[in-house]
């Protein structure tokens, strides 16, 4: 994969994880409320994106695999390891509640509010921060070129 072809493919994913994220804070905020159909609507609708999560998983482990070398070569090091930490905390957050929602029902589904919540803050700083790495690999690359 060519550099502008990575860098593009990444962008892609910034979308799709963002549009996930809208669909995963409706989820949570019908998962919070007190009545019991809308707990349960909640579920339903955190069940429906599994497919979405164990997508943002791939992004963090895969993602490092496509830009590696060029985050590597061209940020320094506070904000390469920076990028690192929010993919493993990202990665963490998003595996600890694909385990548990299996084993939510309406009843105990307010109890991954919080971490859900955890986990939509945590992907919106990822992807303004690394939208930000990518355009200053961006502008370093040219400038070596």
């Amino acid at each position: 994969m060519e550099r502008r072809d990575s860098i593009e493919y990444v962008q892609k994913e910034h979308l799709e994880i963002a549009k996930l994220a809208e669909k995963v804070g409706a989820a949570l905020a019908l998962a919070s409320k007190q009545d019991f159909q809308s707990r349960q609507q909640g579920l339903a609708g955190l069940r429906t994106l599994r497919e979405g999560l164990l997508g943002v998983l791939q992004h963090c482990h895969a993602e490092e695999g496509i830009l590696e070398t060029d985050f590597h070569h061209y940020l320094d090091v506070k904000n390469y390891e920076r990028l690192k930490s929010q993919h493993r905390s990202i990665a963490r957050t998003t595996a600890s509640l694909l385990r548990e929602l299996p084993y939510m029902t309406a009843d105990s589904v307010p109890d991954l509010c919080r971490p859900g919540q955890e986990l939509l803050d945590e992907l919106r700083e990822h992807i303004a921060f690394e939208q930000d790495m990518l355009w200053r690999v961006e502008d370093r690359r040219l400038q070596y070129q």
